[in-house]
């Protein structure tokens, strides 16, 4: 597509992960409803069991947001990752190894441990536990881990097939670990975004952006309809970052007070999107969703100023954002195998009571204390493995000139 230069640039993206603490602090906030919502459902009765208590509902309702919060993460990836995309391509700065190294670094750091970390989870609980209603894949179950035989879900090819991005598509999610569903639709969003870009306007001439059109259409054939329907919600995030620049500039013209209501607003419109989605998985809603999201993401590309003790709560949850990942890529297998232990049966799982309400809460913070220490393990390397990677571009360069 394009020549490998001695050293692959690398394309910075809008708003860096680490510095912009709004941003950041919604990635952790999403990552965490997903978590809550996986063990509420695993240990928890179903909301129709539960009681018509006012309390009991709107807790249900709250720890029920995790799949809606997904959506969350398409927008911002598109913001990021698109973003950069974009970034390279106005200065002509674009280059696929470069590019491939440094989405590849940041999604297989992560995803070939929680692989290994799923394979032993599950068969431990296959081995120990495997009269429980979680591994003999209840239906009950079915909206959270595959009801489907596990044993089936954990051969070699299986897991090939999530590394190579291809769950959902050619092969199931991997054991019980089925949040690796949206990084199929993340890589894939990832090459169809810089493919149109190359097909519509691409440097090297007719015949490339020929051949870039061509591998466009093949890459959304193998995709297919179930994650194409979901570009859209990605792309928002890549539209506001296209116009980050006048949006900000808008944004400097508003009153501190009108800014800071107008984004109280749009959190409110994100929260009742949320519910929405929650109540009815609708395309509507979804887009309805990602609107609300894209709405709170252009009135945040300029950072939250706060300080004192709100400010110091807003940069716990982005730091944490660098751990959000992991936490994402590892905590359904490790649910699994806690809920079969706490709540072996369908019929022990737990009522609406205020103890299993903190015990919930204590063991959502343990899951979220295991996906700190999986992301020191694994995130925190991601420069040098991506250093690796480059290295071994350039060096395949270098005796290709030889």
């Amino acid at each position: 597509m394009t020549a490998t230069i001695p050293a692959p640039v690398r394309a910075a993206a809008p708003a860096q992960h680490g510095t912009h603490r709004a941003l950041n602090a919604l990635r952790t906030a999403a990552a965490v409803l997903v978590v809550v919502f996986h063990l509420r459902t695993l240990l928890f009765v179903d909301a129709a069991e539960a009681g018509d208590g006012v309390l009991t509902r709107a807790l249900y309702v709250v720890t029920g947001l995790g799949p809606a919060a997904v959506l969350v993460f398409f927008v911002l990836s598109g913001y990021w990752v698109g973003g950069s995309v974009l970034a390279a391509f106005r200065q002509d700065r674009f280059r696929w190894a470069g590019y491939a190294t440094a989405r590849l670094s940041r999604l297989w750091i992560v995803l070939v441990p929680a692989v290994v970390l799923t394979a032993v989870l599950d068969n431990v609980g296959l081995a120990l536990l495997g009269h429980t209603s979680i591994y003999l894949g209840d239906p009950a179950y079915h909206h959270t881990v595959p009801a489907e035989d596990l044993a089936g879900r954990l051969t070699p090819l299986t897991a090939l097939g999530n590394i190579g991005f291809l769950q959902t598509i050619a092969v199931p999610t991997y054991g019980t670990n089925a949040s690796l569903w949206s990084l199929a639709y993340e890589a894939a969003f990832y090459a169809i975004f810089p493919l149109a870009l190359y097909a519509w306007k691409g440097r090297g001439g007719m015949p490339k952006r020929i051949l870039s059109a061509v591998l466009l259409l093949a890459v959304c054939a193998v995709a297919g309809p179930a994650v194409l329907m979901y570009l859209p919600v990605w792309l928002m995030g890549a539209v506001v970052a296209l116009f980050r620049k006048h949006i900000a500039e808008v944004l400097a013209e508003l009153r501190p007070s009108v800014l800071a209501l107008v984004r109280a607003g749009a959190v409110v419109a994100l929260a009742a999107a949320l519910y929405a989605t929650q109540v009815s998985y609708s395309s509507r809603n979804v887009l309805l969703l990602a609107g609300a999201t894209t709405v709170l993401l252009a009135l945040l590309v300029q950072d939250l100023r706060w300080t004192g003790l709100p400010g110091r709560g807003l940069d716990a949850l982005s730091r944490y954002a660098d751990s959000s990942y992991s936490l994402y890529a590892v905590h359904l297998p490790i649910a699994a195998l806690i809920a079969a232990l706490l709540a072996p049966q369908v019929s022990h799982r737990w009522s609406s009571t205020p103890a299993h309400w903190l015990a919930l809460s204590a063991l959502s913070a343990g899951l979220v204390g295991a996906g700190w220490l999986f992301a020191w393990a694994t995130e925190r390397h991601t420069g040098r493995l991506r250093a690796l990677l480059d290295g071994v571009i350039r060096s395949a360069a270098r005796r290709n000139r030889a």
